[in-house]
C-alpha cells in the first residue's frame, strides 16, 4: 500500500471512531467541552486532517483512553483500561502531539527556536525508546514461554498444535521489534518446515532469520554462527552441498577466527567436509570431520562420529554390521543409515537397519520418513509410495530406489520404466543440486542391471572414476559386472 493510501486509512479509521463518540455525545457538547467550534467539529468527522491538540483536549475532557482514539486499541475509556496500560496510552498521546507540533503545526515556531524545538522531539523520542523498553521487559517472560511451548510441540511432533502458538510469538516479535527474537522463531519454524519436508519455506525462514540478526549488526555472537550452521545443514538437506559449503566458508572469514575458539567455528567446518565426502575427497573429509569431533566433544562428537563411520563405508573398509551397531545419530532413520541398508543386498541387511530404527519413528524428519516407507515397501511386498516431491533432489531418490524396489520385486519391466524416469530426472537437475553418493551409486548400478549399452557405459566410467577417487565400497560392484579398469584408467563393463 502506498504511503499516502495508508494515512489516508489511518484518518478514515479516526474519524470513524469520532463518530463512535459523536452517537453519545453531541457535536455541541463536544465543540463546548474542547472549545473547538462547532463547525470545525463537523468537519474533523467528515474529512481532513484532525489536529493533534484537539485530539489532546478530546482525551481530557471526555476521559477517552489514547490507545483507543489513536489506534483502535484497547478499551474506549480510560477508567476501563489498567493503570499500567493507561500510563503508556497517555505517553503515547504525548508522543503525538510532540511529533505532530514538530511536523506539521510549529515549523515556524522551530525556526524561529531551533533549541528548543529539537529538545522537544529528543524527549519525545527518549519517551518512546522508554516505552518501547518497557514494552520489551514485559513481552519477554511471555515470549520465552510461548518458545518453549513451541519447541516442546516441534519436538513431539504436534505440528498441527503449533498454529495456535506460532501467531502469537509473530505478534511479540512485531511488537517488540527484536532481531534476536525474530531469528528465534524463524528458525524453530524452520525446523517445523524441516520435519514436515517444505525445504522452500525452510530456507526462507533461514535467510529471514540471517538478515534480521546481519541488520542488528549481530555478525561475531553465538546466535548468528549457530544460525548460520543450521542454515548449512538445511542447504545440504536438500541437494545444496555447494551452496551450504559457501555460506559456511564465507561466515568463517568474515568471522576471522584462527585458531577457532568457539563451537560454532567448528561446526562451520562441517559442511565443507560433507561436500569434500560427496565428491571424491574423502581423505580431506575424513581428516576435518576428526579434527571437529576432538575439539567439540559430547553429543556433537556423536553425531559427527556417524559421519565418520559412513565415510569408512565409502572408503570400503567400514562393515555395515559395524555401521548399524555403532550408529548414534539423533536424526533416527537418518537417510544414510538407510541408503547403506538399501545398497547393500545381504541377507536381512534392510531388516536389520529396519530394526534399529521402528522404536524411534515419530522422531524421522520428512526425508528419512519418506525413505523409511520405501524400506517397507520392498521389506512387505507392498505397492511402492507415492514419490512425487517438490525437491528435485528427493524427487531423484525416490526414482532410483522405486527402481531397486521393482528389481528386487522382480518385475523387470517396471524397473526398467523407473531407472528411465530417475534418468530424466537426473539430466534435468540444476547443476546447484549434487545428489547423495550412495543415490548415484544406486543409480548406476541399475544402469548396469536395466539400462541400455550407452547407460551402462556411462555407469562403468562413474564406477572407473569414483574407484579411483577412493570409494572402494564400489569393488565389488566392479568385479561383479566384469568393469576392468586397466592402468590407463579405461573401464568397460561385460557384455
Amino acid at each position: 500500500m502506498a504511503r499516502g493510501d495508508q494515512k489516508h486509512d489511518e484518518g478514515d479509521a479516526l474519524r470513524g471512531r469520532l463518530r463512535l463518540l459523536a452517537e453519545q455525545h453531541s457535536q455541541n457538547e463536544i465543540a463546548r467541552r474542547t472549545g473547538a467550534s462547532k463547525a470545525n467539529v463537523h468537519r474533523y468527522l467528515r474529512a481532513g486532517r484532525v489536529p493533534a491538540d484537539f485530539l489532546q483536549r478530546l482525551v481530557h475532557a471526555f476521559g477517552l483512553n489514547p490507545a483507543w482514539l489513536l489506534q483502535g486499541r484497547g478499551e474506549m475509556l480510560e477508567a476501563r483500561v489498567s493503570e499500567a496500560a493507561a500510563a503508556e496510552s497517555q505517553q503515547l498521546l504525548e508522543l503525538v502531539v510532540k511529533l505532530n507540533a514538530v511536523g506539521h503545526e510549529r515549523i515556524g515556531a522551530m525556526a524561529e527556536q531551533p533549541a528548543r524545538m529539537v529538545r522537544e522531539l529528543a524527549d519525545a523520542l527518549a519517551r518512546n525508546q522508554e516505552l518501547q523498553k518497557r514494552i520489551m521487559e514485559r513481552a519477554r517472560p511471555v515470549f520465552v514461554k510461548l518458545l518453549n511451548d513451541y519447541r516442546v510441540l516441534i519436538g513431539q511432533h504436534r505440528h498441527q498444535e503449533t498454529a495456535d502458538v506460532l501467531p502469537a510469538l509473530r505478534q511479540l516479535v512485531k511488537l517488540t521489534q527484536s532481531p534476536s527474537m525474530q531469528a528465534n522463531v524463524d528458525m524453530l519454524e524452520a525446523v517445523q518446515c524441516f520435519f514436515e519436508g517444505d525445504y522452500t519455506r525452510q530456507r526462507e525462514l533461514h535467510r529471514s532469520a540471517l538478515a534480521a540478526l546481519l541488520n542488528a549488526g549481530r555478525l561475531r555472537d553465538a546466535q548468528f554462527m549457530r544460525l548460520t550452521y543450521n542454515t548449512c545443514v538445511g542447504l545440504a538437506s536438500a541437494g545444496r552441498l555447494s551452496e551450504s559449503a559457501r555460506l559456511a566458508n564465507a561466515a568463517l572469514q568474515l568471522a576471522d577466527s584462527e585458531p577457532p575458539r568457539w563451537v560454532e567455528d567448528w561446526l562451520l567446518r562441517v559442511p565443507q567436509a560433507v561436500l569434500d565426502m560427496q565428491t571424491g575427497r574423502l581423505g580431506p573429509a575424513m581428516q576435518e570431520l576428526s579434527r571437529v569431533v576432538a575439539a567439540c566433544g559430547g553429543e556433537i562428537a556423536e553425531n559427527l562420529r556417524d559421519a565418520l563411520l559412513f565415510c569408512g563405508f565409502l572408503a570400503g573398509m567400514t562393515p555395515l554390521e559395524e555401521i548399524t551397531r555403532r550408529w548414534t545419530s539423533m536424526a533416527v532413520g537418518s537417510p544414510p543409515l538407510l541408503l547403506l541398508g538399501l545398497w547393500t543386498r545381504e541377507a536381512n541387511a534392510l531388516q536389520r537397519v529396519r530394526r534399529t530404527r521402528v522404536n524411534m519413528q515419530g522422531h524421522l524428519d520428512a526425508r528419512s520418513r519418506r525413505l523409511m516407507d520405501a524400506v517397507d515397501a520392498i521389506l512387505e511386498g507392498n505397492a511402492f509410495p507415492d514419490i512425487a516431491s517438490a525437491e528435485p533432489v528427493l524427487q531423484l531418490e525416490l526414482q532410483v530406489i522405486a527402481g531397486e524396489a521393482l528389481s528386487r520385486a522382480g518385475d523387470t519391466r517396471a524397473a526398467r520404466r523407473a531407472f528411465r524416469q530417475a534418468q530424466q530426472a537426473f539430466d534435468a537437475l540444476d547443476a546447484e543440486f549434487l545428489p547423495d553418493f550412495m543415490v548415484r551409486a544406486m543409480h548406476a548400478r541399475n544402469a548396469l542391471e536395466l539400462g541400455e549399452p550407452a547407460d551402462k557405459e556411462r555407469a562403468a566410467a562413474f564406477i572407473r572414476d569414483s574407484l579411483a577417487q577412493g570409494y572402494g565400497f564400489l569393488r565389488t560392484l566392479a568385479d561383479t559386472h566384469g568393469i576392468q579398469v586397466a592402468g590407463s584408467g579405461a573401464a568397460t563393463p561385460a557384455g
